[in-house]
């Protein structure tokens, strides 16, 4: 695959951000800003003056939640399901099933009542969608637009196609492409509280946002491309983002998905005439939107400072990654061989999106998992395809995403407690000689309101940090950590569907589970997620119902 060219490694003051923000102490050491009052950031954009379009109530079944992996494709006759065009309907399911609001809590107790398809640090959810639809979208006007899930509705901000300056800017081109989706973050509303710390929260969630627009696409035959390297300063001037306070962290392309032996049509060169004024320089909008907070963004100058770096500028070098050199060697699988994590079970049976998101929970502010073996075949649903390659930008064709899986096996019927490797082949290797009790205790230390102890299973996703700067720069902090939260979604989704949650938690020591899975300091775990049954409690979660 090559090498990185020299100003794509140029981050060696990047290892003090890493550590920095896997630091869970110096958040405790920094002060936290105030929940709950009158000052909270508000947790969904909401424009003044500007038009809105409610949309039509979602779908509430969308298809399999596996179509967007290949391999599921691939066994299946006919492919699964392909769209040649979208309608409104297909935007209204899109838009809510990736990010639109799937329960609410009810009762005395309701601290963060509004819940979302993604899971976010305290719900204060920073990540914002907007959607560029083209001519060819039926229903909907051609314009970019921002989603409000609050009220499933779209705000318009610019009309026309999307200009050949954002599609230079994106490296997307038009094609079968139907729409953009550009998925921002809000910085304020995770750093009023969380300060520098925020910039690893958001990058995750934005990861774990990506993951389910994915699926989602997937389900409702879409393809979806992820595009992590883009022009900042176009996108910004496109979407109207100051880029301070609110900055791209990456864009999707959705296209046509045809059946097989279907021919798309020709696609236009970039610069070609879409109707739409397509000049280099987009005039500028300053949409007017409500701010609630008004607390110094001094307070998360670290953060800033950081996205800043993480810039490019001018046409983008689309450089092949070797995805191989960011992963560990392979292990050993000894006498017993990997435990393979085949499909011929009960977990072949449909697994519908839409209800896995709705049912998908974090396992409640104080997480006790219930005492129950989990059946194997219900560990391989959720795990099999958590390594599938991704479509995105860092190379020519699909890639396993840029992270290691390391699963902690606890409870599970036929197969012995114990450390284990996620192949992507997909199996578990296990790794008999780890000693990994005192890392279980450090969790049920660092983490009290999550018993580890009564898991089924831990996730362990890692990054090789030194591989990111060297071939991201300093956008590969954030670049990591949305390959993390892609995997991590994926596993959160499919584990919903198997009767479980999963409870992501940052409060790890990083030193211990590095020791753990036998990583140098250059590989960084980034993701912890706790999976097991949740119990009754006094919380009433009732499903929106459209």
């Amino acid at each position: 695959m090559g090498e990185p060219p020299a100003d794509l490694a140029r981050s060696a003051g990047l290892r003090f951000w890493w550590r920095t923000f896997e630091g869970v102490q110096d958040l405790f050491a920094e002060g936290h800003g105030e929940e709950g009052g009158p000052d909270d950031p508000l947790p969904t954009k909401t424009y003044r003056g500007l038009p809105r379009r409610v949309l039509s109530a979602p779908a509430r079944r969308i298809g399999d939640a596996r179509w967007s992996f290949d391999g599921f494709r691939r066994a299946r006759p006919g492919g699964g399901p392909h769209r040649a065009t979208l309608d409104e309907p297909a935007v209204s399911a899109l838009l809510h099933h990736a990010f639109g609001l799937g329960r609410v809590e009810l009762g005395p107790h309701a601290v963060w009542p509004y819940h979302r398809m993604v899971a976010s640090a305290r719900c204060f959810y920073p990540v914002e969608l907007y959607l560029w639809t083209t001519a060819a979208a039926r229903g909907l006007p051609a314009g970019c637009h921002h989603y409000d899930p609050a009220h499933h509705a779209l705000t318009g901000l610019r009309d026309g196609d999307v200009p050949d300056a954002l599609r230079t800017a994106t490296g997307t081109a038009p094609g079968d492409s139907l729409t953009l989706l550009v998925v921002a973050v809000c910085f304020r509303k995770t750093a009023f509280r969380y300060r520098d710390y925020a910039y690893r929260l958001c990058a995750q969630e934005a990861g774990m946002t990506l993951g389910n627009v994915l699926m989602v696409a997937g389900a409702l035959g879409l393809r979806a491309r992820v595009h992590h390297r883009f022009d900042d300063a176009v996108v910004h001037r496109a979407l109207g983002l100051d880029g301070d306070e609110e900055a791209a962290f990456a864009v999707v392309d959705l296209s046509a998905r045809r059946p097989a032996g279907g021919h798309p049509p020709a696609a236009e060169p970039p610069g070609a005439d879409t109707g739409a004024d397509t000049g280099a320089a987009l005039p500028p909008i300053r949409p007017a939107w409500l701010r609630t907070n008004t607390a110094d963004a001094g307070l998360w100058s670290g953060l800033s400072a950081l996205d800043r770096a993480a810039r490019l500028n001018g046409a983008t070098r689309h450089v092949p990654v070797d995805a191989g050199a960011f992963h560990l060697p392979a292990d050993d699988p000894g006498p017993a061989g990997p435990v393979p994590l085949d499909d011929e079970t009960p977990s072949s049976a449909a697994v519908e999106l839409a209800e896995a998101l709705r049912a998908r929970d974090s396992g409640g502010r104080m997480f006790l998992p219930a005492d129950a073996e989990l059946p194997a075949h219900r560990l391989a649903l959720l795990l099999r395809h958590a390594l599938e390659p991704v479509p995105s930008d860092h190379a020519g064709t699909d890639s396993r995403p840029l992270v290691d899986c390391h699963v902690l096996v606890r409870d599970v019927t036929g197969t012995p407690p114990g450390l284990y490797r996620l192949d992507p082949a997909p199996a578990l290797v296990g790794l008999p000689d780890r000693d990994w009790r005192g890392v279980l205790s450090m969790l049920c230390h660092r983490t009290p309101s999550v018993n580890s102890e009564k898991a089924n299973a831990i996730v362990f996703l890692s990054a090789d940090r030194v591989e990111g700067d060297r071939w991201f720069g300093d956008r590969g902090y954030r670049i990591l950590h949305q390959e993390g939260g892609i995997v991590a979604q994926r596993i959160s989704v499919l584990a919903a569907a198997a009767g479980l949650a999963a409870r992501i938690t940052n409060g790890y020591d990083e030193g211990a589970v590095r020791d753990l899975i036998r990583a140098d300091r250059a590989h960084v775990p980034i993701f912890t997620l706790v999976l097991g049954r949740r119990r009754a409690t006094a919380q009433y979660e009732p499903p929106l119902i459209w």
